[in-house]
């Protein structure tokens, strides 16, 4: 059952990519590209959870896991530097300076740094629940292949970029609300939290990725507004 819901998720993940790289190439702006980016493997991301457990534990899943991982921590936070060039394109006065998008910059770039730190010292374990199996870094109890397997063992990488991008696109969003009346960067940032506000012991990350999706649209929605009300930064 969670294994064809990660696929389905996969196969809507991949309509938003096509979506959205068209309207790249309707409205192109370093703020569309930079939205765009993440959206690349998130697809693989679900794809890999949904055929884990038809191809089995080994070599090729692992890969298949590594990839998402580095995907996930490598894209992500192209969003961050997406944020200050769409403050840019707005005419955002504290967004003007430099030193800002500078910040930006620097900060996807310790958060990318920081992960991959932390994954390169981490070791795979598989991890199931229900009829899924993946590969993460971090045993669960309640993800734990097996009786043999070892509950804590591994490294945890907590998913702090995600928290503090999600924080910012509502922060963002408000700013977009009050300037130019576009709500729905605030409104589906706060929908996908709700969603990813769900125990992972209820369902394995299911429910929390059933909001990649919606807060994706709503940042390449917003991106693309911008694009085509403002001129291109």
């Amino acid at each position: 059952m969670y294994s064809a819901g990660y696929i389905v998720i996969a196969i809507v993940d991949f309509a938003v990519l096509v979506w959205a790289i068209r309207l790249c190439k309707q409205y192109p702006s370093n703020a569309l590209y930079l939205a765009t980016i993440p959206l690349t493997l998130l697809w693989f991301d679900n794809f890999t959870v949904g055929l884990g457990s038809t191809l089995g534990e080994g070599d090729f899943l692992k890969g298949m896991n590594t990839v998402r991982f580095l995907a996930h921590y490598i894209a992500l936070p192209m969003t961050f530097i997406a944020i200050g060039a769409m403050a840019r394109q707005v005419g955002f006065a504290w967004a003007r300076p430099k030193a800002v998008m500078g910040a930006f910059c620097l900060l996807a770039t310790c958060f990318i740094a920081h992960d991959l730190w932390l994954f390169a010292s981490a070791t795979f374990y598989p991890s199931c629940f229900a009829d899924t199996l993946r590969y993460t870094t971090y045993v669960a109890e309640f993800t734990a292949c097996g009786a043999d397997a070892t509950i804590g063992s591994g490294t945890r990488i907590a998913p702090i970029p995600a928290i503090t991008l999600s924080n910012m696109l509502i922060i963002f969003g408000i700013f977009l609300w009050v300037r130019i009346g576009w709500r729905w960067l605030t409104l589906g940032t706060v929908v996908a939290m709700a969603f990813f506000a769900a125990p992972y012991s209820l369902s394995g990350g299911f429910i929390g990725n059933i909001g990649e999706p919606i807060i994706s649209i709503a940042i390449v929605a917003t991106a693309a507004h911008i694009s085509k009300t403002f001129r291109p930064d």
